[in-house]
């Protein structure tokens, strides 16, 4: 017998995280990992075919046997359902897990160099002490925009909303940590929108059609 720790994705198994031979390793294995999931920007969307939500579950499995008895689960509607097996595994627990997103920086490689939110926060934090070079942080669509007269990062995000998480997000550390000469702009209004597709254009060579895209979906 071979036990599993594997990872879902809207329920599919995306990986295993572990196996072994005994149900007792298994289930020690998985309290750890929940117990050590701590993740700064869960990711909330998948990019596959379109932009969906996704939500990601850890599970102990077993070979499914003839004798094998399925969980009752309940619904998002509150009805009770026979749990299917996951291929010939049964699933014996489960839990909620969070994956931390990876995003694509302008001027990184789209697909083998993706950064968490904590490069982001060091790019944020370059010159942010000097009084003379306030950084602005404004969400452009599904781009978050982080620039002065001296430094320009720009971020892609999956879609607007995570763009605004972002922005969110790098507030509350920003705030946290005292760290000064940041402003935080929010997302673009109508007037400041255009005014942002300029400087996106500018900066990275990017026809407009491009720039106005509210998503990473071509």
């Amino acid at each position: 017998m071979t036990y599993r720790v594997v990872l879902l994705s809207n329920g599919e198994y995306k990986k295993t995280l572990y196996r072994c031979k005994t149900r007792e390793s298994a289930f020690i294995k998985f309290h750890k990992l929940k117990k050590a999931n701590n993740v700064y920007f869960p990711k909330k969307y998948l990019n596959t075919k379109k932009i969906k939500p996704v939500k990601f579950q850890i599970c102990v499995t077993k070979p499914t046997e003839d004798t094998d008895t399925f969980r009752l689960l309940r619904d998002d509607y509150g009805k009770v359902y026979v749990e299917k097996p996951l291929g010939d595994w049964t699933i014996l627990h489960s839990d909620s897990y969070e994956v931390e997103e990876k995003f694509w920086i302008f001027g990184h490689d789209s697909k083998k160099n993706r950064p968490t939110i904590k490069e982001i926060v060091k790019k944020l934090m370059v010159n942010a002490y000097s009084a003379k070079l306030v950084k602005q942080v404004i969400v452009v669509n599904n781009k978050l925009v982080i620039y002065n007269e001296t430094d320009f990062d720009l971020v892609l995000c999956k879609n607007t909303e995570d763009a605004q998480r972002l922005h969110h997000t790098l507030h509350k550390i920003a705030k946290k940590h005292r760290y000064r000469h940041l402003m935080f702009m929010g997302t673009a209004s109508k007037y400041m929108i255009s005014v942002m597709y300029d400087l996106i254009v500018e900066k990275t060579g990017w026809d407009y059609p491009k720039v106005r895209r509210m998503t990473t979906r071509p």
